[in-house]
C-alpha cells in the first residue's frame, strides 16, 4: 500500500513539476487552481463518501465491489455535470481556464473510478491491484507529456489533458479488475447503507478540502495569482514527505480496520507511520538548504526565486505533520468517524484563517507562517483526540442479528456456485 501511494503521489508531482517548468509563474496558479477544484471535488465528494468508507468495511470491497464502483459513478457524474456549469461560467471571464474546468468535469467519472479501485484493492488486501493502476497511469502521464509538445505547445489546456486523460484511461482497467457495474448496481444503494459512515467522513473530508480550495483563492484576492503561485510550488516542495506521511498512514488506516487490531496494535500501526515519516521529513528538511539555485530553478523553472524565503517554514511544515502522521488514519479504522470530523473542522478553521491573515501581513512568506501556527494547533487536536479515544474503553461492535457480513446479495447464483467449486487453497 505505502508502494502504491508512492507512484501516486510520483504521478501528481511528475505533472507539477512538469507544469512548474513550462508554463508561465501566472499560468501555474491557474494550473494550480484547477487541480486544487479537482482535489476539492474527488476528495470531498469520491474519496470520503466512497472510497474511506469501502476501505473501513472490507467486507463489501470484498463481497461487492461493483456496488460500491456503482455509487461512485453516480456521485462522479453529478460532481462532473457541477464541474461543467462552472467552467461554462468562467469562459465568460477566462476562457482558457473555462475550458479546462469543463474537460475536468467531463473527465471526472473515470478518474473517480481509478481513484475508487485503488481503494477497493486496499480494502481486499490486494494493493498490487492499485499497484498496476498508479503505474498505468505514470506511463500514460509521461508518454502524454513527452509526445504533446511534439505536435503542439503544452500549454494550460494540455497539461489538463496530459494529467486528467490518462489518469482517465487508467480508470478503465478497473472494470477489468472488478466488473462492469451491472444495471442494478448503478445506484446509490450502497451509499445509503453506509451512510451513517459517510457523511460525517465528507463533512470531514469537505472541511480539508475547503483549507487547500478556499484558502488558494482568499489568498489569491489578497495578494494576487504570484502569491498563489509561491504558496503551491511551496507545498510542492514538502510532497516528498507528505508522499510518505499518506501512503503509511493509509496502510496504517486499511490495516486497522481489517485486522480489527486491539489498542496494542493500534499504536504498532500509528507509531510505525509515525517514525517512517519523521524520518523522511528530516531528512526533506535537511535537503531543503541544500538545493543550489541552478537545481532549484531546474525544477521549478521561473516560479523558483518565488519559493526561496519559504524554505525555512517548508521544513517546519513538513516536521510538524510527521510528528501526528497515522493518528487520523488509526480513528478513521476505528470508524470514529465523529471525532475525525471535529477535528477536520476545527483544523480547516485555524488553516484558513491563519492563511489569510498572514497572505493580508506578508503575501506568500505570511501565508506560510499563519497556516504553520494553525496546522501546530491542529495537530495537537489529533492526538488529543487519540489519546482519548484510547482511554474510552471501546470494543469493536458485533454485527446485528441478521445483518449481511459478506455481500453475497451482490453475486448472482452462478457466481456463488462457481466460489463454492472453487479449491480450497
Amino acid at each position: 500500500m505505502t508502494i502504491d501511494n508512492i507512484i501516486f503521489s510520483v504521478s501528481s508531482l511528475v505533472v507539477f513539476l512538469w507544469a512548474a517548468k513550462v508554463l508561465e509563474p501566472v499560468d501555474f496558479g491557474r494550473f494550480a487552481l484547477i487541480l486544487l477544484t479537482y482535489v476539492f471535488v474527488q476528495g470531498s465528494v469520491v474519496r470520503s463518501l466512497v472510497s474511506w468508507t469501502v476501505m473501513v468495511h472490507p467486507e463489501d470491497a470484498d463481497g461487492r465491489p461493483r456496488a460500491v464502483l456503482g455509487s461512485a459513478l453516480i456521485l462522479s457524474l453529478g460532481a462532473g455535470l457541477l464541474c461543467v456549469a462552472a467552467g461554462a461560467a468562467l469562459m465568460l471571464g477566462d476562457q482558457g481556464m473555462g475550458r479546462a474546468m469543463i474537460l475536468v468535469g467531463v473527465m471526472l467519472p473515470l478518474l473517480a473510478v481509478e481513484e475508487v479501485g485503488r481503494f477497493i484493492a486496499f480494502a481486499q488486501a490486494r494493493p498490487s491491484r492499485a499497484i498496476v493502476l498508479d503505474v498505468l497511469w505514470l506511463v500514460l502521464t509521461v508518454v502524454a507529456l513527452v509526445a504533446i509538445p511534439v505536435f503542439t505547445d503544452l500549454d494550460l489546456m494540455w497539461m489538463v489533458v496530459a494529467w486528467g486523460g490518462t489518469g482517465a484511461l487508467a480508470g478503465l482497467w478497473v472494470f477489468a479488475q472488478q466488473g462492469i457495474p451491472r444495471g442494478h448496481d448503478i445506484s446509490l444503494s450502497w451509499l445509503k447503507e453506509r451512510w451513517h459512515f459517510s457523511w460525517r467522513s465528507l463533512v470531514a473530508a469537505s472541511s480539508s478540502a475547503t483549507v487547500a480550495l478556499f484558502g488558494a483563492g482568499l489568498v489569491a484576492v489578497v495578494s494576487g495569482p504570484l502569491a498563489v503561485a509561491a504558496v503551491r510550488a511551496a507545498l510542492l516542495l514538502e510532497r516528498p514527505s507528505t508522499t510518505v506521511q499518506m501512503a503509511v498512514a493509509t496502510s496504517a488506516g486499511a490495516e486497522i480496520a481489517r485486522e480489527r487490531s486491539d489498542n496494542a496494535g493500534l499504536l504498532v500501526h500509528q507509531r510505525r507511520a509515525m517514525i517512517v515519516s519523521v524520518a523522511v521529513a528530516a531528512l526533506n528538511f535537511g535537503v531543503l538548504f541544500l538545493i543550489p539555485d541552478k537545481v532549484g530553478k531546474l525544477i521549478l523553472g521561473d516560479v523558483w526565486p518565488l519559493v526561496t524565503p519559504l524554505l525555512l517554514i517548508i521544513g517546519l511544515r513538513v516536521l510538524a505533520m510527521a510528528m501526528q502522521s497515522g493518528v487520523r488514519a488509526a480513528l478513521m479504522g476505528r470508524k470514529q468517524i465523529s471525532q475525525v470530523m471535529k477535528i477536520d473542522i476545527a483544523g480547516t478553521v485555524l488553516s484558513i484563517v491563519g492563511f489569510v491573515i498572514g497572505a493580508g501581513i506578508g503575501d506568500a512568506k505570511g501565508a506560510m507562517w499563519g497556516s504553520l501556527i494553525g496546522l501546530s494547533i491542529t495537530v495537537a487536536g489529533w492526538w488529543w483526540a487519540l489519546m482519548s479515544h484510547l482511554r474510552s474503553g471501546w470494543t469493536y461492535p458485533e454485527p446485528a442479528a441478521g445483518e449481511p457480513d459478506d455481500g453475497a446479495e451482490d453475486l448472482s447464483i452462478e457466481e456463488i456456485e462457481a466460489i463454492a467449486e472453487r479449491p480450497v487453497s
